[in-house]
């Protein structure tokens, strides 16, 4: 094995930029695009200047909700300036949350509490305007809540013993820990079942993609070495092209294997992804069934560009087909099979088993118990 590194190591010297690139291909990818998208989504916001005349908590809880809120872009400015980049259109809209604010709603004043400015250009002007009244709503429905249980408690009890600030207190912790509301729709004689977190973004379907198209070209090698120029020098070597060629696949499997370790702690400490146990083995067993299919398929193909061209055309189909990109749940409906035959859908599952591992392995196994052509 030490002769078979050395002269591995030879090959990586003369094609050292090319390797590391599609060894760090499908990490880089995924953090690329994760970050890309956090741009587009950052964007994406509703810019919104914002002005606060009123120095009190209500009004700061206020700006608080509004900046929470995944919809807008919140700027706090002084007026003239934000009603100055509104006439620019920077702005889509300005609120202005008046001195006193705090005051009207203690005193269950409606109207008037906020200021408003919009442009010929403020697409969004509307539900942002109802999105900051459904907030100020809201607030004002605490505060009447918290006069009508005084009022009820010094009637029935002739005493005090909470304070509107407690009940108004008491009110966030109960919206914050409790589900006050919750509904399901469901058809008449459908069985109920859990429903399947749907996201948009799936680093792990991301990666299975791009680890695809990276492992096609990492094999590349098998392709020029399996030629007449190159394969009848085995005859003078203490083993077989087929020995040298499974030894060159194991060390592969065992740096790419390193490779998806640093890929598992990266996806863990940057982007926050979990990774369980189950799917552990699972990144394992598509790492080895990958390298297994693209060592196979290396050895069926004579040309470089058909290599590269098929191996374009396999990764797409099976991304597309695997619900790594878009959902596939009409063609699993339709087609239950699929989601067993498939070599991806397992992965992303994180099942523990895969059909392919057990297809690949027998393959290989039957490659190499074949005769094998000699050369004199």
């Amino acid at each position: 094995m030490k002769s078979i590194i050395q002269t591995r190591f030879l090959h990586w010297k003369h094609h050292f930029y090319s390797f590391v690139f599609w060894l760090f291909f499908p990490l880089a990818s995924v953090i690329f695009l994760h970050y890309l998208l956090i741009d587009v989504q950052t964007e994406s916001k509703v810019p919104v200047g914002l002005v606060v005349e009123d120095q009190t908590n209500t009004a700061f809880e206020l700006v608080k909700e509004l900046k929470q809120s995944s919809l807008l872009r919140i700027y706090e400015l002084d007026e003239d300036k934000a009603l100055q980049q509104l006439k620019k259109h920077e702005l889509d809209s300005v609120f202005i949350i008046k001195d006193g604010y705090e005051e009207k709603m203690h005193r269950g004043s409606r109207n008037r509490l906020i200021t408003s400015y919009q442009s010929d250009l403020s697409f969004a002007y509307t539900s942002v305007s109802e999105m900051v009244a459904s907030f100020v709503q809201k607030n004002t429905g605490r505060i009447k809540t918290a006069h009508t249980v005084l009022q009820l408690e010094k009637q029935l009890t002739n005493s005090q013993e909470w304070t509107k600030d407690e009940i108004i207190t008491t009110s966030k912790e109960i919206e914050t820990n409790q589900n006050l509301l919750s509904t399901q729709f469901q058809y008449r004689d459908q069985v109920n079942k859990r429903e399947k977190q749907v996201s948009l973004w799936n680093p792990w379907g991301i990666w299975i993609l791009f680890a695809s198209l990276a492992t096609f070209f990492l094999f590349d090698w098998v392709i020029k070495e399996n030629n007449a120029t190159v394969k009848p020098r085995f005859v003078f070597i203490r083993f077989s092209f087929k020995k040298y060629a499974l030894l060159n696949l194991t060390l592969y499997t065992c740096l790419l294997l390193f490779i998806d370790v640093i890929t598992i702690f990266v996806f863990h400490y940057i982007l926050e992804i979990l990774t369980h146990f189950s799917q552990i083995i699972a990144i394992v067993t598509i790492r080895m069934i990958l390298n297994g299919f693209a060592f196979l398929f290396a050895f069926k193909m004579k040309r470089l560009v058909t290599y590269y061209s098929l191996s374009f055309i396999i990764t797409l189909l099976l991304a597309l087909t695997s619900g790594a990109i878009i959902p596939i749940d009409h063609l699993v409906k339709n087609l239950p099979t699929i989601s067993v035959i498939h070599p991806f859908i397992p992965f992303l599952e994180g099942a523990l088993h895969n059909i392919w591992l057990y297809i690949v392995g027998l393959l290989i196994i039957i490659w190499y118990a074949r005769r094998e052509d000699t050369y004199a």
